[in-house]
Protein backbone atom coordinates (compact mmCIF):
# COMPACT_ATOMS: atom_id res chain seq x y z
CA UNK A 1 0.00 0.00 0.00
CA UNK A 2 1.37 3.43 -0.97
CA UNK A 3 1.85 6.23 1.55
CA UNK A 4 -1.15 8.15 0.21
CA UNK A 5 -3.40 5.10 -0.02
CA UNK A 6 -2.68 4.41 3.63
CA UNK A 7 -3.46 8.04 4.42
CA UNK A 8 -6.82 7.68 2.69
CA UNK A 9 -7.80 5.01 5.23
CA UNK A 10 -6.97 7.37 8.11
CA UNK A 11 -8.98 10.18 6.52
CA UNK A 12 -12.07 7.99 6.26
CA UNK A 13 -11.67 6.88 9.87
CA UNK A 14 -11.38 10.50 10.97
CA UNK A 15 -14.87 11.38 9.76
CA UNK A 16 -16.25 8.34 11.58
CA UNK A 17 -15.15 9.75 14.95
CA UNK A 18 -18.21 10.45 17.15
CA UNK A 19 -17.62 14.14 17.84
CA UNK A 20 -18.55 15.04 14.26
CA UNK A 21 -22.19 14.26 15.12
CA UNK A 22 -22.17 15.36 18.75
CA UNK A 23 -21.94 19.12 19.44
CA UNK A 24 -21.41 18.60 23.18
CA UNK A 25 -18.53 16.22 22.55
CA UNK A 26 -17.07 18.60 19.96
CA UNK A 27 -17.07 21.39 22.54
CA UNK A 28 -15.49 19.19 25.19
CA UNK A 29 -12.85 17.96 22.75
CA UNK A 30 -11.95 21.55 21.86
CA UNK A 31 -11.58 22.35 25.57
CA UNK A 32 -9.36 19.31 26.08
CA UNK A 33 -7.16 20.18 23.11
CA UNK A 34 -6.80 23.80 24.20
CA UNK A 35 -5.87 22.62 27.69
CA UNK A 36 -3.31 20.22 26.22
CA UNK A 37 -1.72 22.93 24.09
CA UNK A 38 -1.53 25.32 27.04
CA UNK A 39 0.04 22.58 29.15
CA UNK A 40 2.60 21.83 26.46
CA UNK A 41 3.48 25.52 26.16
CA UNK A 42 3.99 25.78 29.93
CA UNK A 43 5.94 22.54 30.22
CA UNK A 44 8.30 23.39 27.37
CA UNK A 45 8.35 27.17 27.79
CA UNK A 46 12.14 27.38 27.87
CA UNK A 47 12.58 25.10 24.85
CA UNK A 48 9.86 26.84 22.83
CA UNK A 49 11.11 30.35 23.65
CA UNK A 50 14.46 29.88 21.90
CA UNK A 51 14.28 31.80 18.58
CA UNK A 52 15.47 28.89 16.44
CA UNK A 53 12.84 26.61 18.01
CA UNK A 54 9.79 28.88 17.63
CA UNK A 55 8.82 27.77 14.08
CA UNK A 56 9.02 24.13 15.13
CA UNK A 57 7.01 24.77 18.29
CA UNK A 58 4.24 26.38 16.26
CA UNK A 59 4.30 23.54 13.75
CA UNK A 60 3.90 21.06 16.59
CA UNK A 61 0.94 22.86 18.12
CA UNK A 62 -0.85 23.89 14.93
CA UNK A 63 -0.17 20.98 12.56
CA UNK A 64 0.86 17.84 14.42
CA UNK A 65 -1.44 18.18 17.38
CA UNK A 66 -4.83 18.41 15.69
CA UNK A 67 -7.37 21.04 16.70
CA UNK A 68 -9.62 23.23 14.59
CA UNK A 69 -7.31 23.31 11.57
CA UNK A 70 -7.33 19.52 11.23
CA UNK A 71 -10.90 19.42 9.87
CA UNK A 72 -9.89 21.75 7.07
CA UNK A 73 -6.71 19.83 6.28
CA UNK A 74 -8.56 16.50 6.21
CA UNK A 75 -11.29 17.97 4.01
CA UNK A 76 -8.72 19.25 1.52
CA UNK A 77 -6.75 16.02 1.54
CA UNK A 78 -9.87 13.95 0.85
CA UNK A 79 -10.18 15.75 -2.47
CA UNK A 80 -6.62 15.15 -3.58
CA UNK A 81 -5.85 11.68 -2.21
CA UNK A 82 -7.77 9.96 -5.05
CA UNK A 83 -5.14 11.58 -7.29
CA UNK A 84 -2.44 9.86 -5.24
CA UNK A 85 -0.64 8.34 -8.20
CA UNK A 86 -0.10 11.77 -9.75
CA UNK A 87 1.49 13.23 -6.64
CA UNK A 88 3.56 10.11 -6.03
CA UNK A 89 5.07 10.57 -9.48
CA UNK A 90 5.82 14.24 -8.78
CA UNK A 91 7.32 14.21 -5.29
CA UNK A 92 9.93 11.99 -3.60
CA UNK A 93 8.50 8.97 -1.79
CA UNK A 94 10.45 9.87 1.35
CA UNK A 95 8.83 13.32 1.47
CA UNK A 96 5.34 11.88 0.97
CA UNK A 97 5.82 9.26 3.67
CA UNK A 98 6.99 11.92 6.10
CA UNK A 99 4.08 14.21 5.30
CA UNK A 100 1.44 11.51 5.53
CA UNK A 101 2.87 10.32 8.84
CA UNK A 102 2.49 13.89 10.09
CA UNK A 103 -1.20 13.95 9.14
CA UNK A 104 -1.76 10.51 10.65
CA UNK A 105 -0.08 11.64 13.88
CA UNK A 106 -2.42 14.64 14.08
CA UNK A 107 -5.43 12.35 13.60
CA UNK A 108 -4.13 9.95 16.27
CA UNK A 109 -3.75 12.86 18.70
CA UNK A 110 -7.40 13.76 18.11
CA UNK A 111 -8.51 10.16 18.69
CA UNK A 112 -6.66 9.99 22.00
CA UNK A 113 -7.98 13.33 23.23
CA UNK A 114 -11.46 12.33 22.14
CA UNK A 115 -11.40 9.50 24.68
CA UNK A 116 -10.51 11.97 27.42
CA UNK A 117 -13.26 14.34 26.30
CA UNK A 118 -15.84 11.53 26.26
CA UNK A 119 -14.90 10.44 29.79
CA UNK A 120 -15.12 14.00 31.11
CA UNK A 121 -18.47 14.47 29.39
CA UNK A 122 -19.85 11.18 30.73
CA UNK A 123 -18.83 12.19 34.25
CA UNK A 124 -20.04 15.78 33.89
CA UNK A 125 -16.60 17.18 34.69
CA UNK A 126 -14.96 20.40 33.55
CA UNK A 127 -11.52 20.50 31.99
CA UNK A 128 -8.89 21.28 34.61
CA UNK A 129 -5.64 19.73 35.80
CA UNK A 130 -7.14 17.39 38.42
CA UNK A 131 -9.90 16.14 36.14
CA UNK A 132 -7.54 15.69 33.21
CA UNK A 133 -5.24 13.55 35.32
CA UNK A 134 -8.23 11.49 36.45
CA UNK A 135 -9.31 11.10 32.82
CA UNK A 136 -5.85 9.94 31.76
CA UNK A 137 -5.86 7.26 34.45
CA UNK A 138 -9.43 6.15 33.73
CA UNK A 139 -8.98 5.94 29.96
CA UNK A 140 -5.63 4.18 30.46
CA UNK A 141 -4.08 4.86 27.06
CA UNK A 142 -0.54 4.84 28.41
CA UNK A 143 0.96 2.73 25.61
CA UNK A 144 -0.90 4.65 22.91
CA UNK A 145 0.40 7.92 24.36
CA UNK A 146 3.94 6.55 24.30
CA UNK A 147 3.46 5.59 20.66
CA UNK A 148 2.15 9.09 19.96
CA UNK A 149 5.42 10.54 21.26
CA UNK A 150 7.43 8.04 19.20
CA UNK A 151 5.48 9.00 16.07
CA UNK A 152 6.20 12.68 16.67
CA UNK A 153 9.88 11.85 16.95
CA UNK A 154 9.77 9.84 13.72
CA UNK A 155 8.14 12.70 11.83
CA UNK A 156 10.94 15.01 12.96
CA UNK A 157 13.83 12.66 12.24
CA UNK A 158 12.46 11.65 8.85
CA UNK A 159 12.06 15.30 7.92
CA UNK A 160 15.58 16.03 9.14
CA UNK A 161 16.95 13.21 6.99
CA UNK A 162 15.11 14.65 4.01
CA UNK A 163 16.45 18.16 4.65
CA UNK A 164 19.99 16.82 4.69
CA UNK A 165 19.58 15.39 1.20
CA UNK A 166 20.21 18.00 -1.49
CA UNK A 167 18.75 15.75 -4.19
CA UNK A 168 15.50 15.18 -2.28
CA UNK A 169 15.17 18.89 -1.52
CA UNK A 170 15.70 19.80 -5.15
CA UNK A 171 13.24 17.18 -6.39
CA UNK A 172 10.57 18.30 -3.93
CA UNK A 173 10.99 21.97 -4.90
CA UNK A 174 10.74 21.10 -8.58
CA UNK A 175 7.47 19.29 -7.87
CA UNK A 176 5.82 22.42 -6.45
CA UNK A 177 4.71 23.96 -9.75
CA UNK A 178 3.15 20.73 -10.98
CA UNK A 179 1.57 20.01 -7.59
CA UNK A 180 -0.13 23.41 -7.57
CA UNK A 181 -1.14 23.06 -11.22
CA UNK A 182 -2.85 19.74 -10.46
CA UNK A 183 -4.63 21.14 -7.37
CA UNK A 184 -2.46 19.11 -5.02
CA UNK A 185 -1.48 22.17 -3.00
CA UNK A 186 -2.85 21.18 0.47
CA UNK A 187 -0.66 18.13 1.00
CA UNK A 188 2.36 19.77 -0.62
CA UNK A 189 2.01 22.78 1.69
CA UNK A 190 1.49 20.58 4.76
CA UNK A 191 4.72 18.74 4.03
CA UNK A 192 6.59 21.89 3.08
CA UNK A 193 5.55 23.72 6.27
CA UNK A 194 7.15 20.96 8.34
CA UNK A 195 10.40 21.20 6.41
CA UNK A 196 10.39 25.01 6.72
CA UNK A 197 9.89 24.79 10.50
CA UNK A 198 12.95 22.57 10.83
CA UNK A 199 15.35 24.59 8.71
CA UNK A 200 16.41 26.96 11.54
CA UNK A 201 17.37 23.99 13.72
CA UNK A 202 21.04 23.07 13.76
CA UNK A 203 19.97 19.60 14.83
CA UNK A 204 16.41 18.31 15.07
CA UNK A 205 17.51 16.24 18.06
CA UNK A 206 18.18 19.40 20.05
CA UNK A 207 14.43 20.08 19.90
CA UNK A 208 12.64 16.77 19.70
CA UNK A 209 14.77 14.73 22.12
CA UNK A 210 14.24 16.93 25.21
CA UNK A 211 10.60 17.41 24.22
CA UNK A 212 9.93 13.68 24.03
CA UNK A 213 11.96 12.91 27.14
CA UNK A 214 9.89 15.35 29.20
CA UNK A 215 6.59 14.11 27.74
CA UNK A 216 7.49 10.51 28.59
CA UNK A 217 8.33 11.58 32.14
CA UNK A 218 4.87 13.14 32.45
CA UNK A 219 3.25 9.93 31.18
CA UNK A 220 5.19 8.00 33.85
CA UNK A 221 4.09 10.43 36.55
CA UNK A 222 0.42 10.32 35.56
CA UNK A 223 0.22 6.54 35.49
CA UNK A 224 2.28 5.93 38.62
CA UNK A 225 0.23 8.31 40.77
Amino acid sequence: MSALSNLNTHLKQYWELPHHNNPELTTKLSQVQNWQKDRIRRTHAELFSQPKNKPMAEYFLNHLYGGDSLDQIVRQLEVIVPKAQKLEKLAPTAALETGTLGVETAITSTKLDLKLAQWLLDNNLEVNEDNMQAAYVAVNDEQARRQQIEDLKQVCYRSDKYLNSFILQKTFKLAKKQAYKRNLQPLYDFIDSGFAAMKPLKSVGSFIDPFCERELQIIDQVHSA
